[in-house]
């Protein structure tokens, strides 16, 4: 046999032999490719360290969803899961929610498949974020029912210490009293005399009828609780010679009437200095009923005696306020004085002190 059979017998047999190798491999099984879910994030109702928060996971679904298919969602094990409770896919009823420890499912339990590229949620409420400041990843991977991972996406959320955020504000309280001219009223009780902010002058008493003076008050101030106004006087209006004008209504000396009542003229009692003369006050502030309920002066334009030792509430409000608004920030006093023809001679006086007190 000369040498070319030769050869090419020889590359026959190795073609042969070479083809046969190849029909005899064994088959290898490749892995198909997972497919992702995307679109997904975590909005977490509270960020902070060891915060009581929820988790809306939102996503879009990477295939289809048959029965029997369930979403897991694995929570970081730095979050406590204790008493968490879920809402599936937006709260469709044909998905059941169960949980083992970090591990939340929701799983596909009737109303036939749901299409790819859904739009949903999942809603885990009431975890206890992380204790320390970091990024945590989450994982939600679909299974079927024979567990089978179908599609996954893993994203992180942020826990961190919250900002904290301060400001101040400044306390204010800015308190004015001014004076009236005559024809003005309080209470329907017309004013008789010009006052100022620091004298009431009552002039000359006549016994033939009372006499009244009136000043203005007004209150800004930016205090939670409001303010309250009260006045007090240092003694009755008493003369050179020791005598007084008692306090409204026919008072003993050194007491007077705090229950509000309509206006009377002395009695003048012969020998009864206490009926000779007195002198009360009204306030047109409507307000002052709601913290102090007795105190009711616009009702019928009432009056009240100070004692020369204890203050009287005239003016009230339970907020902030301006200056301009009458029974929140703006009131008048009336003062009202008369005698019997008993009533000694003299000048007469006393002072009354204007307290404002803001409560914040």
């Amino acid at each position: 046999m000369n040498k070319v059979k030769q050869k090419q017998i020889l590359a026959g047999l190795l073609a042969i032999s070479l083809i046969t190798m190849y029909l005899f491999v064994p088959s290898i099984k490749t892995v198909g490719a997972v497919d992702s879910i995307y679109n997904a994030q975590d909005l977490l109702s509270d960020s902070d360290l060891s915060a009581i928060a929820t988790s809306t996971i939102t996503f879009t679904t990477a295939t289809t969803t048959e029965v029997g298919d369930y979403y897991r969602v694995t929570i970081p094990t730095q979050f406590g899961v204790t008493g968490i409770n879920t809402t599936c896919m937006w709260g469709d009823a044909n998905f059941a929610a169960s949980s083992t420890g970090n591990l939340v499912d929701c799983t596909r339990s009737g109303g036939g498949q749901l299409a790819a590229a859904s739009s949903t949620q999942i809603i885990i409420g009431n975890h206890v974020n992380a204790a320390t400041s970091s990024n945590y990843k989450f994982y939600l991977r679909q299974y079927d029912s024979s567990d089978v991972l179908k599609s996954q996406v893993e994203f992180l959320v942020a826990i961190l210490d919250d900002v904290h955020m301060t400001a101040n504000v400044s306390a204010t309280l800015d308190f004015i009293v001014t004076g009236t001219s005559t024809g003005q009223f309080v209470n329907g009780v017309e004013c008789d005399r010009n006052t100022t902010a620091t004298t009431t002058d009552f002039g000359t008493l006549e016994t033939t009828g009372s006499t009244t003076v009136c000043q203005q008050l007004q209150v800004t101030t930016n205090a939670s609780y409001g303010y309250t106004v009260t006045v007090e006087q240092d003694q009755e209006m008493t003369s050179d010679g020791g005598d007084n004008i008692n306090s409204f209504k026919d008072s003993a000396t050194g007491s007077g009437s705090t229950t509000p009542q309509a206006w009377a003229s002395p009695t003048g009692i012969l020998d009864a200095d206490d009926t000779y003369g007195h002198m009360g006050l009204t306030s047109n502030d409507d307000d002052l009923t709601d913290a102090y309920p007795t105190l009711d002066f616009t009702t019928g334009s009432k009056y009240v005696g100070l004692n020369g030792t204890d203050p009287v509430e005239v003016m009230h409000h339970d907020g902030p306020t301006n200056n301009t608004t009458q029974n929140k920030g703006l009131a008048a006093v009336a003062y009202t004085a008369e005698i019997d023809v008993l009533q000694q001679a003299g000048d007469y006086e006393s002072q009354i002190t204007y307290i404002c007190t803001a409560q914040y």
